[in-house]
Formats: C-alpha cells, sequence, structure tokens
C-alpha cells in the first residue's frame, strides 16, 4: 500500500470513528464520512463500497493495533494463578478495545455485523482468530506444565475462552448497568471455570 492510499485509509477510518461515535452509525451516511475526511464520495467508495464493509475496516484496525500492543505475560514458573491472570488480561483488553462507541452505538454497529454476507463475515471470523492464536502460547505452556491435560485441544480452549469473552460483552453492551469493572469480573469468572471447572475434567 503506498504513502498516498494508507493516508487517505487512515483518514477515513478516522473520519468514520469520529461519526459513528458522535451521531451512531444509522445516522451516519457514506457522504457524511467523505466529507469529514476531506476526500470525493467517489473516492471513498473506491477504498470502501459501503459502510458495512467500513466497519470490518475499522475493527481490522483495532485487531492489529491489540496485537501490535499485548501486555507482557507474569515471569516466572507457569503456575494456574499467573496463566488465568495473563489470559484473563488479554480477553479484558480485547473488550475494552471492541467498545469503539457508546453501548447504544455498539448494539447499532453489531446488528449490521450479524447480517453481513459469507464473504465479509469471513474476515470478521478470521480476526477472532488472530485474537485466538494469541491465546494459544499461554495454553500451550499450562499443558507443558501439566495445569491441562495432554489431550487438550487446545484451539478449541481458547475458542471457548475468546467465546465466553465476548458473549460477555454482548450482555455488557445490552445492560447500560453493567460497568466496565463487572464485564472484567464477569470473563475472570468464566475464564476460571473454563479452564479449571470443564476443559481440565
Amino acid at each position: 500500500m503506498d504513502k498516498k492510499r494508507a493516508k487517505t485509509r487512515k483518514a477515513v477510518i478516522k473520519a468514520a470513528t469520529y461519526l459513528f461515535n458522535k451521531y451512531g452509525y444509522e445516522e451516519t451516511s457514506m457522504e457524511n464520512i467523505a466529507s469529514r475526511a476531506e476526500i470525493a464520495a467517489g473516492t471513498l467508495y473506491n477504498y470502501y463500497s459501503s459502510k458495512s464493509i467500513l466497519l470490518i475496516a475499522i475493527f481490522g484496525d483495532m485487531t492489529q493495533k491489540i496485537i501490535n500492543k499485548l501486555p507482557a505475560r507474569n515471569d516466572g514458573p507457569v503456575t494456574e494463578k499467573k496463566a488465568l491472570a495473563d489470559l484473563t488480561e488479554i480477553l479484558q483488553l480485547v473488550t475494552l478495545k471492541t467498545a469503539l462507541f457508546s453501548k447504544s452505538i455498539m448494539r447499532q454497529v453489531l446488528a449490521q455485523l450479524f447480517i453481513l454476507n459469507i464473504e465479509d463475515t469471513a474476515k470478521l471470523v478470521a480476526m477472532d482468530m488472530q485474537i485466538v492464536a494469541i491465546l494459544l502460547p499461554i495454553l500451550t505452556d499450562m499443558r507443558k506444565a501439566n495445569l491441562l491435560t495432554k489431550d487438550t485441544d487446545l484451539e478449541t480452549a481458547a475458542i471457548l475462552l475468546f467465546g465466553s469473552a465476548m458473549v460477555q460483552y454482548q450482555a455488557f453492551i445490552s445492560i447500560e448497568e453493567m460497568s466496565a469493572i463487572m464485564l472484567n469480573e464477569a470473563i475472570a469468572a468464566q475464564a476460571q471455570i473454563i479452564l479449571f471447572g470443564i476443559i481440565k475434567r
């Protein structure tokens, strides 16, 4: 990607994120985004054919930022407490960074993501699998330390952990009274149940 395209892409994502956050996803048009990004509407459509495609780009950008700024793992021998803390911190970071907008706007956004076509849905799944891959080294070390059974399917375990965190996140954006602290506590509790209550058996 040349510098001009990269600069335009960055401006579009920044403009769209700002407008979605201020006015809502449904209330923001592609023309509004083009104006905010200071480009022609036709140019915007050359980059992104629809708002839903632009949403995918925004979440793709978010995913890369998460991957590039992962928290450091706890030092020393692998223990249940340290491994759980490492996994929970990543899952909490992911859900925190996913909250790009207010709860009401995130509900609009998720509703749109649920009706994507198969090709676009596959792009979102690929992003999810990038997050799943981040969890695998920790789970691998847990199995080596005999904290998980030798026959534990690590990818399935990682998908289960990530999926559970996202279910908690959906509850978070659906319930106005649910705070970020409550979300983090729910993620930690579910991770502990999955790792040491379900999988370890």
